[in-house]
Parts: structure tokens; C-alpha cells; sequence
């Protein structure tokens, strides 16, 4: 097996793991684990990445593509091209390879090194969520879309974190994984699960991060009112048997649609479930989320303390970095 010509990481990593079948890339053992000594030149750099674009139709990687070096030579940041060094000895799985001696971080070690450069603790959260659901933005892809297999899953980033915990951003994501869970389907799940999840002290409201999509067998009963033998709940809390829809404007326009919604809430409530429906405007709305949150405390039998004395301005906070307006309409 031939030894890594280049190493791609950070961002290029995810553009190519998102765009290349898994069943292309293989563990990276012996001298191929080994991370190149130099950089590529620009014009062997671009020769590459033509021909593995040429390869894959649907991979585009932006520029400036990014490196990973095991020492520092003399390669300098350009529009083309950023070199990373890393020297530390990592376990498990951090490479993969392609044919023709390139090599691609993994995942978990592309999120380590995007966690040492986030913005803050809300905006690595937002990524993990991306990798671990099923969706995509450009955070870590050229193409949005949905219905997308995940990248990496709470498990495996925590069983990479553990044995690596000396890699630089390692310490971030162990500091946020309490907060993370995964199966998002989209950007604004994520929002509304960290919105009403997060701590109080981070100006979430408490109520504990829910399961995403999960998975409730249908009874009898409620195969007969809608015709199906399971349902997938966006944001659930299984031992309250409490189910949070968020009705997105694409996905729950038309007749058919409501009809659907109908039935389903129906079936689920005849097995003992609470349906909550959270509409875009609503989410976007101060007081609508405020009255929401309580809904769901109630039905919890959850009592959250708040221990900051300025909570509402975390909460404008979390809201402004999540994205979502901060007015009462």
C-alpha cells in the first residue's frame, strides 16, 4: 500500500465524504497512516483535484483546499491551498484512503479540527448536528439537500474523542456532548431541539435534549386510524411520550398533507402520546417558543430552575446565534 501523497482535512474532508461512495474509502494502516512530509504544488494540487473531481461527478471542492501535514515545511497558505500541521499520535480510525495516494480524515477527526476554529459553543453544536443528521448545508457540503446519510454519529465522535483526547477541539466536543444527540432532519429541528434542550445558563429552557426521529411502533389501533405500522417523531421525549412536529411550510402545505398530519397525530394519541405542532412562525416568534416551552414542562412534570439572574438576555442571545428573530410577534 502506498504511503499518502496528500492528506485532505477540515472542510475538503466533509465536501469529499459527503460526495464519494463510503464503499470507496478504505482505513488507512502502516505507511499509508503516515501524513505526507510536504505539501503538493499548486499545479499538482489542481491536477489532483481535477481528476477526482472528473471521477465523481457529483463532488465539487472549494478553494482553498485543505491540507494535513505531518511536519512543517515550507508550504504557505495561498487562494488554492491552507496546510495544517499535525503531529500527535492518534488511534482508531482518523484516515481513509483513496487510490492514487490520497488521503481524507475521517469524520470525527474533520470535526475535531473544525471544532478548534468555531465560533463558539452554539455553532459547533449546530455542526455535529449537521454530521450526525440527515441533512447537509454548506457547512459541510457545496450542495444542500435532505434525506442524506449522516457522516458520524454521538457514539462514534465520543469513542474518537476518548481515545484521542490530546488532538486539538477534542476538549470543545467533549464539552458539548451532553447536548448532542443525533438524526436531525433539518437545520431548523436543530434549532428548535438546542432552543428548548440547552440549559438554562446557556439560555436554552431546560427541558432536556429529545430524541430526533425516533421511532414509535404503531398498535393495532393505531395502524387502523392511519394505515402505518410506525412513525417517526422529530423531536421526542419517549419516557413522556411526548412528540414535537415541526411543521415545516414544504413539507405540511396542501390537503394531503393535512389529511396525513391528522391521521397521524390521531393514531399516536390513541396510544397515549401528546402531539405538539410547532409551526416556522412560531419558532420565530419570542412569545409563541415561551408558550411552547411551557406546554412541554407541563406534560414533562418537569420543574426547571433557573440559577442566572440574567436569563432573558441568554435567551436573546441563544436565539440571535441560533438565527431566529428575537421580537414577541
Amino acid at each position: 500500500m502506498e504511503p499518502m501523497q496528500v492528506c485532505f482535512g477540515y472542510r475538503t474532508a466533509f465536501q469529499m465524504l459527503r460526495a464519494i461512495d463510503a464503499r470507496e474509502f478504505a482505513g488507512a494502516k502502516g505507511a499509508a497512516q503516515r501524513l505526507p512530509d510536504r505539501a503538493l504544488s499548486e499545479r499538482e494540487l489542481e491536477k489532483l483535484i481535477e481528476s477526482v473531481e472528473s471521477d465523481h461527478p457529483g463532488l465539487t471542492i472549494d478553494r482553498p483546499a485543505h491540507l494535513l501535514l505531518g511536519t512543517a515545511s515550507r508550504c504557505r497558505s495561498t487562494s488554492r491551498r491552507v496546510p495544517h500541521v499535525s503531529t500527535v499520535k492518534m488511534r482508531g480510525e482518523p484516515l481513509l484512503r483513496l487510490p492514487g495516494g490520497m488521503g481524507v480524515c475521517s469524520a470525527p477527526l474533520a470535526c475535531m479540527q473544525m471544532a478548534s476554529s468555531a465560533k463558539d459553543k452554539i455553532d459547533l453544536l449546530e455542526l455535529v448536528y449537521e454530521l450526525c443528521g440527515t441533512y447537509r448545508t454548506k457547512r459541510t457540503s457545496t450542495a444542500p439537500a435532505y434525506q442524506v446519510p449522516a457522516l458520524a454519529s454521538v457514539r462514534s465522535l465520543r469513542d474518537f474523542v476518548s481515545v484521542n483526547p490530546s488532538i486539538r477541539g477534542a476538549r470543545s466536543v467533549a464539552r458539548i456532548m451532553p447536548y448532542l444527540t443525533d438524526g436531525s432532519a433539518s437545520p431548523r429541528e436543530t434549532k428548535q431541539a438546542l432552543m428548548l434542550g440547552l440549559p438554562t445558563s446557556y439560555g436554552g429552557y431546560g427541558l432536556g435534549i429529545p430524541q430526533m426521529n425516533y421511532e414509535v411502533k404503531a398498535s393495532a389501533a393505531a395502524r387502523a386510524l392511519s394505515g402505518r405500522k410506525s412513525f417517526r417523531c422529530d423531536l421526542c421525549w419517549p419516557e413522556a411520550k411526548l412528540d414535537v412536529e415541526y411543521q415545516s411550510r414544504e413539507m405540511h402545505e396542501g390537503e394531503a398533507s393535512r389529511i396525513k398530519d391528522s391521521r397521524r397525530a390521531n393514531a399516536l394519541m390513541a396510544m397515549g402520546w401528546t402531539v405538539v405542532g410547532v409551526t416556522n412562525d412560531e419558532l420565530d416568534s419570542l412569545v409563541a417558543t415561551d408558550a411552547i416551552a411551557q406546554a412541554i414542562q407541563r406534560q414533562l412534570g418537569k420543574r426547571v430552575q433557573i440559577r442566572v439572574s440574567d436569563y432573558h438576555a441568554r435567551k436573546l442571545r441563544l436565539r440571535r446565534r441560533l438565527g431566529l428573530p428575537v421580537g414577541y410577534d
